[in-house]
């Protein structure tokens, strides 16, 4: 996979647009490398989602991909948490019935808790549609039921990965992580 680009200046983030990079990268770049070593949040965070993502994982079986975003996506050397989206495939996601299940995903989908149980991670769990041939998408009738509501919310996390809360309108990149 490529590297993660340099950051832009006005952002301090990678420039907008979806980056693809390997969990291993993940930690070289925005953990280990020198430039970011300095005294910092950034060790304590990795293993607070390291930790988080087993828990994940241990509920559903397997996750498709992780957008992460915000602050940890930056050359910030103390980011506050790890934002960031869990992709799961559409039958993974629909499978999960069982109460306990549901409230364990409600659960690691909830900052707050989150934060009480010593993970400070803002995280959402959004299902992957179920529509997997894209030719079936403009076809009356071809796309799974519910896969409309579903491409919006990722639409809606897409623009909200890559909106910044400062700047007046400054947009940056986020990184996708295919597991």
């Amino acid at each position: 996979m490529p590297p993660l680009p340099p950051f832009a200046p006005d952002t301090r983030s990678p420039y907008p647009g979806r980056y693809p990079m390997t969990w291993e990268d993940i930690e070289r770049s925005l953990v280990r490398e020198a430039a970011l070593r300095r005294p910092g949040t950034r060790p304590e965070l990795w293993e607070e989602l390291v930790k988080h993502r087993a828990m994940v994982e241990c509920v559903l079986g397997s996750v498709n991909r992780i957008w992460l975003a915000g602050s940890f996506v930056s050359d910030k050397p103390d980011p506050s948490d790890v934002d960031l989206a869990y992709l799961v495939d559409a039958e993974v996601y629909a499978a999960i019935t069982q109460p306990e299940d549901l409230a364990d995903l409600a659960n690691l989908g909830d900052r707050e808790w989150c934060v009480k149980q010593g993970m400070r991670v803002d995280a959402c769990i959004l299902s992957l549609p179920a529509t997997v041939d894209f030719r079936d998408l403009g076809v009356t009738g071809a796309m799974a039921a519910g896969d409309g509501e579903i491409f919006q919310m990722l639409g809606l996390y897409d623009e909200i990965w890559q909106r910044c809360r400062t700047g007046g309108g400054l947009r940056r990149g986020y990184v996708e992580v295919a597991l």
